[in-house]
């Protein structure tokens, strides 16, 4: 039965049906509006979606939720209706030959890093007399008020050349590909401070006071990440508003939409501004099936180490126990595309036999055990790559993209690297916002702020 009345007046296009865009159909929808939601997509989910493998919804990449999602109303929803897991956090860094668990403990970590590595980051941090107060403003700084100067100064001039050499430019070389020099300060967010391990040692000692208990748990779905969207299809079908996929979307028609009402975009900003300088990076996900009923405790692994390809890998059923095949464990290895570039295959052959020695050599996988199958799923779009000077080509193009009648919001189409909880809760207040009867050039003056959000791992 559909919940629209008949005088629900002019219909609201949605464009994109990942959760942001499904959660903001579902609300306009509920609030008595018809609504269009197209999907250029085969089907809805976006980076939410799953990749079925030996029968199992795996998630694409590692993702779960935290317990702050649980105040987001979407989450509350979800979880009255189908109870979400609350699972214990037994996550691993991988550190050379060392598994150090997170949540860390200031032994684990000593151990790992050895008493020569530990002892030239701790120098390096204190040399300066600045530094520790200049760490102590991380968040605050990496924002430009100014100049930006770029990742590999920003993180050198907090942390030493020993914690920059050993943990940062590392990570960041094998997401992006490029040189850390040519990325934006912004890029330290504190998902990338949390891989060191002076930034371990300092939440280490907040936790002693209680202050990073939830770093311990994580909320997630029993049948994975893509039940949200199933659950989102459902209550939308109730509405009567079904996504319209494999649609492409008429820009020109856009533009023509005079005294219509803003079209809600969840899409890719690049597909409404073509030749805007915003860049992302993708990854891709070998799934491996091996025939062990467990593997080891970990949901997930943490590999910085530019000796492996891999930068996560994650054992599914660690997620939720129902996620499994009785004598099978599924991992999910996540290699960003960084330096490697598109169209390459990770999944067979030769590539293949040296990521299977990666895992032995990472303590991830077991000596002499071969998976009984193996597959690859590239995902596009997944990092933004921020250069320096990306924040002015940003705004350049939401003007552009206001100008054509659209009002950009979630992950894809505002540029952001968040959380599924973010991600509705800016599904939310665009809708907001345009049931307001505000505009979509004063959307893109507000929005910067969502360019802040950090993202929690």
């Amino acid at each position: 039965m559909s919940l629209r009345p008949d005088d629900a007046g002019p219909e609201r296009l949605v464009v994109g049906a990942g959760i942001s865009g499904l959660y903001a159909a579902l609300l306009l929808a509920r609030a008595g509006r018809r609504v269009r939601l197209l999907e250029r997509a085969a089907r809805p989910g976006g980076l939410a979606g799953a990749e079925v493998f030996r029968g199992l919804p795996c998630d694409l990449g590692s993702h779960r939720l935290h317990p702050a999602a649980l105040e987001q109303p979407l989450f509350r929803e979800v979880h009255a209706r189908a109870p979400l897991l609350t699972r214990p956090r037994r996550g691993v860094l991988v550190l050379g030959d060392r598994h150090v668990p997170y949540p860390p403990s200031a032994p684990a970590m000593l151990r790992a890093l050895g008493l020569r590595a530990g002892a030239a980051m701790g120098l390096g941090f204190v040399a300066q007399r600045g530094r520790r107060a200049a760490f102590a403003r991380w968040e605050h700084d990496r924002a430009i008020a100014g100049e930006d100067v770029g990742f590999e100064r920003f993180v050198r001039d907090r942390v030493g050349a020993a914690a920059y050499a050993s943990f940062y430019r590392p990570y960041a070389e094998k997401v992006w590909g490029i040189p850390p020099a040519e990325l934006s300060q912004t890029v330290a967010k504190k998902r990338i401070s949390t891989t060191s391990p002076l930034a371990l040692f300092k939440e280490l000692a907040r936790a002693r006071r209680g202050a990073a208990a939830d770093l311990a748990r994580f909320v997630y779905p029993p049948g994975g990440i893509s039940s949200i969207i199933a659950y989102l299809e459902a209550r939308l079908a109730e509405a009567g508003v079904r996504a319209e996929c494999g649609t492409a979307f008429d820009l020109v028609a856009l533009g023509a939409r005079a005294g219509a009402a803003p079209v809600l975009f969840a899409g890719d900003l690049a597909d409404l501004v073509p030749d805007a300088r915003l860049e992302h990076r993708g990854l891709y996900l070998v799934y491996l099936a091996y025939p062990r009923a467990r593997i080891g405790a970990p949901e997930t692994y943490y590999c910085p180490d530019p000796r492996f390809w891999f930068g996560r890998v994650s054992e599914l059923q660690n997620y939720a126990p129902d996620l499994r095949r009785p004598g099978e464990t599924v991992l999910c290895v996540e290699i960003p595309e960084g330096a490697w570039g598109r169209g390459r295959d990770f999944a067979a052959g030769q590539p293949l036999e040296a990521l299977l020695d990666q895992l032995v050599r990472a303590g991830i996988a077991p000596r002499g055990v071969a998976p009984v199958e193996a597959r690859q799923r590239f995902v596009p779009n997944v990092y933004p790559l921020y250069r320096r000077g990306w924040l002015q080509d940003w705004r350049a193009a939401m003007r552009r993209a206001a100008a054509l009648g659209a009002l950009p919001f979630g992950r894809q189409a505002l540029f952001l690297h968040c959380n599924l909880d973010h991600c509705a809760a800016i599904a939310a207040d665009a809708v907001a916002h345009v049931e307001a009867g505000q505009s979509p050039e004063a959307w893109v003056l507000n929005a910067e702020r969502y360019l802040d959000v950090q993202v929690r791992d």
